[in-house]
């Protein structure tokens, strides 16, 4: 984990996260991302474009489909678990879920050479906690 002071809600849904596949991951953090119910001056656009990129090397059918967030047990119970959160749970969630996301192998050199040199977690996470 990136921060120290996480609460037990963010570090159980962190745990949840953690155990979910590569593809389900990243389906989760676009839909937290075009989601987060908190504003940042950090250019998020940037992050959610990334992860589209790396959903589509993924799941060469992914941006030709309308996705039916729906069909996702796991996720929509863990997006569920994301809205009971306060604002700097919510906050600190989406800086573990996408730290989590930067240290994963993805077995795809292209997808972990992509992420490492272009998702800015440590400038998001200082731009969202202080």
């Amino acid at each position: 984990m990136l921060l120290e002071n996480n609460t037990e809600k963010v570090i159980d849904l962190i745990d949840k996260f953690d155990k979910l596949n590569d593809k389900d991951k990243i389906r989760l953090a676009i839909y937290i991302m075009e989601n987060k119910s908190f504003n940042t001056t950090f250019n998020i656009r940037d992050i959610i474009i990334l992860l589209k990129e790396v959903m589509d090397i993924l799941d060469d059918s992914y941006l030709k489909t309308i996705v039916n967030f729906s069909k996702y047990e796991k996720l929509l119970l863990l997006s569920s678990k994301y809205l009971e959160l306060s604002e700097n749970e919510k906050k600190c969630f989406t800086v573990e879920m996408l730290f989590n996301i930067y240290e994963n192998d993805f077995n795809n050199k292209i997808i972990n050479a992509e992420i490492n040199r272009n998702l800015l977690i440590y400038d998001y996470c200082y731009s969202v906690i202080n």
